[in-house]
């Protein structure tokens, strides 16, 4: 499909230039897929082969396995089959029937030899047995043999190339031979054992014919991408007339750019542009006339859901709907905008009072719950909104919008599928949450974060065994603030990212000053948020930092949360699988409070799951919590994870948790979180503490 270039304000060289561009860019990208299309009828052709070879390999097999089962046969002497000089060892070798007709044993290998020279006389397929201690000299290895042997024993299923034969192409696949059972009878003496090596049967595959069909298919590839070439020329000039056309209408098309930069192209709202100037017309009006106006923005719930789920197709045609349904809820008077992505605003002119205003939004929220038939299946989604209104909550058009913005994220705070009308106390909030994004931007600069340990205790016999870093802030202007208070908002404004890489760093230090100063402990556990753990480049900063800290590798404990498993689309599963394979072990944080977690146990790779302070705090007074965590150690250790018991401060709990087979402790009863320095002289007194009860 040729795609149309933007025409204005161009001219006659420049649209050469471009339809130069498209003509080098077809031709470029029919040669490449050509050779795609070449290189893929090679590759099946090559397949093809090799699995007639391995079809005969699988009969070669078969045939083994019957004959060494059952032994040889005795056949007639020929000049053909001669007595074999290699068992010789066998007394009953040579046999004369009661007719005085001559016999001899011949071997499965033997036999074997025959078959392969007559299948290649008669299908041209040739076979061959070979190892690197054969009995027959005959079957000794050549070079390429002897390397695929070798392999075999690195525990290689299989080794095959192209060569000639009599010069003759053919596909050459040798696979491992084992040793059965009835193989010692002849093999015993060079030491083989059942299931050992022993060598490696070859199979040879004409492809001459192979190499027949294939290039009949690629003259057939070769004339159909021609003719795709060619029409796709055709295209090409007849995009070039029709611009040269357009160039003479170039008033119409002014206007439709007009058009375009007023309306949103997806829905025919009126866009940002079109919304701010009859937003500024309608304060104009109310200001003169003395009445209000109503600012509504709205937010689709879930619209990022729909779009990467059922793709972006289906998403714009959830848009055009919602804003079908936006149109009937209001006044013909009233204006509906697409500000952009799944963002809606409302302007409501010459309102008398608020009670209106609540009826359009639920009104509104009441049409956008209802399903939508997208895609041949039924969609839900729902809405946010925030109202602000002239003159008491803004005097102009950005402050409204603001105030409007920040009126609807208290509405998805407060569950989403509501509205809410705009306060002060909102506001205020808001300049809160910017201030306490500048003061983190100056924390990371300054270096004003710290880390905290609180120890991990093997609870089976009392010795520590690791310990969990906690991110602590020691504001210069704030006092010391707590994570609760700057950790969303860090993960809001995504400085948790740069955060999070400190904390890492830092452990990753502390740990390796542990280890030098002969405190080594067998386990870090450090806390990664959900937005550091799915940000594109995280994983790839794990494997720096393993590769920066050897030391790290297997006692590296990453702590995530349920949450990181809510957004499938982002494949949390893989992720983790790939930080398994390099070494770091993932632990599942504040366990049971989600409400899915025994799915997540089951479809993810965690090695542990620590039980939230919340059930470990009354196991000792409340039967539901004591069983409820009993049930949690049962279960994880069926599945093979390890447990960890958080917020342990009281004996009675530390005895409760030893009996129900708990792993792990930790808590205000082994020691608070301390710093690098306290938490090294703790170390160093209680490296080989027990905890007695």
């Amino acid at each position: 499909m040729i795609q149309s270039f933007p025409l204005v304000h161009s001219d006659k060289a420049r649209l050469r230039v471009q339809l130069w561009l498209v003509f080098f860019g077809w031709t470029l990208m029919v040669l490449l897929l050509l050779l795609w299309s070449l290189n893929k009828e090679d590759a099946e052709m090559l397949e093809l082969a090799r699995q007639e070879a391995i079809d005969n390999f699988n009969k070669d097999q078969a045939f083994r396995v019957w004959a060494t089962t059952h032994g040889g046969v005795y056949v007639p002497v020929t000049e053909r089959t001669q007595p074999s000089p290699l068992l010789n060892h066998i007394p009953e070798r040579d046999l004369v029937t009661p007719s005085g007709r001559q016999l001899t044993l011949m071997n499965p290998a033997y036999m074997l030899r025959q078959m392969m020279d007559d299948y290649a006389d008669l299908y041209g397929v040739r076979g061959r047995i070979t190892s690197i201690k054969p009995l027959n000299p005959d079957n000794a290895p050549d070079d390429w043999e002897r390397a695929a042997l070798e392999s075999f024993s690195r525990g290689e299923k299989e080794q095959f190339e192209l060569t000639d034969i009599d010069g003759e192409p053919y596909l050459r696949l040798i696979r491992p031979m084992q040793t059965q059972a009835g193989c010692l009878k002849c093999h015993h003496n060079q030491g083989y054992k059942v299931g050992d090596v022993r060598g490696g049967v070859g199979i040879s595959v004409p492809m001459r014919d192979y190499l027949a069909t294939a290039a009949v298919q690629k003259r057939e590839i070769s004339m159909g991408l021609g003719l795709i070439w060619l029409a796709g020329l055709s295209a090409i000039g007849f995009y070039a007339k029709r611009s040269y056309q357009r160039l003479e209408e170039r008033k119409d098309y002014e206007d439709q750019i007009w058009q375009q930069a007023n309306f949103d192209s997806l829905t025919g709202l009126s866009n940002r542009n079109l919304f701010l100037d009859r937003l500024d017309h309608a304060l104009a009006y109310a200001q003169r006339q003395q009445t209000m106006v109503a600012l509504l923005f709205i937010d689709l719930d879930r619209f990022k859901y729909v779009n990467d789920a059922l793709g972006h197709v289906t998403g714009d045609q959830l848009l055009q709907e919602a804003a079908r349904r936006l149109r009937l809820c209001v006044r013909e008077m009233d204006t509906v905008s697409r500000l952009g992505g799944d963002e809606f605003t409302v302007i409501l002119p010459a309102i008398s009072e608020g009670q209106s205003v609540a009826r359009v939004a639920a009104s509104i929220l009441n049409e956008l719950s209802r399903p939508f038939d997208l895609a041949a299946q039924e969609t839900h989604v729902s809405a946010s909104i925030g109202i602000t209104i002239y003159p008491q909550d803004g005097s102009d058009s950005g402050m409204l919008l603001q105030h409007a913005d920040t009126a609807m994220y208290q509405a998805k705070e407060d569950g989403r599928n509501t509205y809410r009308f705009f306060t002060w106390e909102m506001n205020r909030e808001a300049e809160g949450r910017i201030s306490m994004g500048a003061a983190l931007r100056n924390a990371i600069r300054e270096k004003e974060f710290l880390l905290h340990y609180q120890p991990i205790v093997d609870i089976a016999d009392g010795q520590i065994v690791g310990a969990e870093a906690l991110i602590r802030w020691e504001s210069p202007g704030r006092g010391r603030v707590r994570p609760d208070e700057f950790i969303p908002v860090a993960e809001e404004s995504g400085l948790i990212v740069p955060i999070g890489d400190w904390v890492l760093q830092q452990a990753a230090l502390d740990l390796k000053q542990w280890d030098r100063a002969g405190l080594k402990m067998e386990l870090l556990s450090v806390n990664v948020s959900t937005v550091q753990f799915q940000y594109e480049g995280f994983l790839e900063k794990m494997a720096d930092l393993l590769k920066a800290n050897q030391h790290l590798s297997s006692r590296l404990f990453l702590e995530i949360t349920e949450s990181v498993f809510l957004n499938e689309h982002r494949e949390p599963g893989v992720r983790l699988g790939v930080l398994r394979q390099q070494g770091i072990r993932i632990s599942i944080d504040d366990f049971g409070t989600g409400y899915s977690s025994l799915s997540y146990l089951k479809r993810f790779p965690v090695d542990k799951i620590k039980i939230d302070r919340s059930f470990v705090r009354d196991v000792t007074t409340d039967p539901e919590d004591a069983a409820l965590c009993e049930a949690i150690i049962a279960m994880a250790h069926h599945l093979g994870l390890k447990v960890v018991a958080e917020g342990v401060e009281t004996e009675a709990q530390w005895q409760f948790l030893r009996k129900s087979g708990c792993d792990f402790a930790q808590g205000f009863y082994f020691s608070q979180p301390l710093t690098v320095g306290d938490f090294t002289e703790y170390l160093g007194k209680h490296r080989n503490m027990m905890v007695v009860g």
